[in-house]
């Protein structure tokens, strides 16, 4: 499927080497723990803005723009790694429009020869041990070699799993206390066994980055790998609490659809002897919106942005802002006019008693833009519910593995001895599944 010419991998040795440089690519035509985990968390925010929003700076926004072709855009809920430089600039990872396709930075020549090996025996494989992979990882769809500003920049393509997830949380967990590979430098290995330290040496996993749309705030909230290499044994349970918005309620069928998902992984990492996974990371996204409505429709009642909290379907709250307050009608008078509530018929004049609410609030209880933005998560979470947007069928959470550029066939790497199952991943997916284990006993 892969259309670039990749060189064969170079049979693992023994001794300590230097990485080969490759000529991988044919260019194409298109071109500690603390007292208060709240705290610790938000020491370490990156970003906390509104969903629509966004942090970063305009003229840089404009200038990388003007540097990725027409028909794809950057990706927005990238949360680590994968970037690549064009001049002074850092781009991560890419979308296309048409197909929706994620396109990954493939990065130096040989990590790009591994990975696309990897995936391209994924594709072709018949091998009963092998063939549990396809349903673990995203979907591959080859690769693309694309002109970023004045240069060549070499990508592969994934399906993009949060294609339709109206509010992704992200979260990427890095798998292993050991990161580096077999063919690791001296100098890379120092560095990688100084990240995250206090984290992969108590759990076997870290998180390199993570993001969530924030039910009770209202906010979109993104942390990274400064955050990340803070975590502890102790701090790392708060942040994946943080990731499923366990504040407003941790969700039962939320936490049995990831679980259901890393069993299985977990199920073929026992006992599979066909790889060894280094430096690969398990990819969680779920849909805020969707939990939200769960949340509701058991009752519970998520804190607004406003400090008051949120009782009664979004339909019955849209319902009632449409409802004109009989009682005390002058309360509702926006500039001297006198406010027709009710038609010929005696029934609500909804558009115009909603212009008066949101004049009264802009004008007396400066709290305008506040109310909009309920207003506009009511009015779409009733339109979800009229139109059925999250039927039965709709996929709302995603379990994958990721980030194979240093994956090896155990034949690489065993030095003539029997294959043996990858102790390193399993100590951290154990450990990974027991955390969410004990949250599904906390759930309600």
């Amino acid at each position: 499927m892969s259309h670039l010419k990749l060189p064969s991998l170079p049979p693992y040795q023994k001794q300590q080497q230097q990485r080969k440089s490759y000529v991988g690519f044919a260019r194409s035509t298109s071109v500690q723990s603390t007292s208060s985990a709240s705290n610790f968390a938000t020491s370490f925010q990156l970003i906390v803005t509104a969903p629509t929003s966004s942090s970063t700076n305009t003229n840089t926004k404009m200038s990388t723009d003007q540097k990725i072709p027409v028909g794809f855009v950057t990706m927005d809920h990238q949360v680590a790694g994968h970037t690549f430089h064009v001049g002074t600039e850092e781009i991560g990872m890419l979308k296309s429009v048409d197909d929706g396709s994620v396109l990954k930075p493939a990065g130096s020549p040989m990590c790009a020869a591994r990975e696309i090996k990897f995936y391209e025996q994924l594709l072709t494989t018949t091998d009963k041990d092998i063939l549990p992979l396809r349903d673990f990882t995203a979907e591959y769809r080859g690769t693309q070699t694309l002109a970023v500003g004045s240069k060549a920049v070499n990508f592969i393509k994934l399906r993009d799993l949060t294609h339709d997830i109206a509010e992704p949380c992200v979260i990427d967990i890095k798998m292993g206390r050991r990161t580096w590979d077999p063919l690791a430098t001296e100098q890379k290995r120092e560095a990688e066994e100084n990240k995250y330290v206090d984290c992969k040496n108590t759990v076997g996993f870290c998180i390199p980055g993570l993001q969530t749309h924030h039910i009770a705030s209202g906010t979109y909230k993104k942390y990274g790998k400064e955050y990340g290499k803070k975590l502890n044994q102790n701090t790392v349970k708060e942040a994946l609490r943080l990731f499923l918005n366990a504040d407003s309620g941790l969700c039962r069928q939320l936490i049995m659809q990831i679980l259901t998902n890393l069993w299985a992984i977990q199920k073929w990492i026992r006992t599979q002897k066909v790889f060894q996974f280094y430096s690969s990371s398990i990819l969680i996204i779920y849909d805020a919106r969707k939990l939200r409505q769960i949340l509701e429709s058991k009752g519970r009642t998520p804190t607004t942005p406003d400090g008051g909290s949120r009782s009664e379907s979004p339909i019955n709250s849209l319902q009632n802002q449409l409802k004109p307050n009989r009682g005390s009608s002058n309360s509702l008078r926006g500039s001297g006019e006198s406010l027709n509530a009710l038609d010929a018929s005696g029934s609500p004049i909804a558009p115009k008693t909603v212009y008066r609410k949101i004049q009264r609030s802009h004008s007396s209880m400066n709290n305008y833009e506040q109310e909009m933005k309920k207003m506009k998560d009511n009015y779409a979470l009733m339109l979800d519910n009229l139109v059925g947007v999250y039927d039965s069928n709709k996929e709302w959470v995603h379990v994958k593995m990721i980030d194979f550029a240093h994956t090896f066939n155990n034949n690489e790497v065993s030095d003539g001895q029997p294959a043996s199952i990858d102790k390193n991943y399993l100590d951290g997916i154990e450990h990974l599944v027991e955390i969410f284990e004990e949250l599904l006993k906390q759930c309600d």
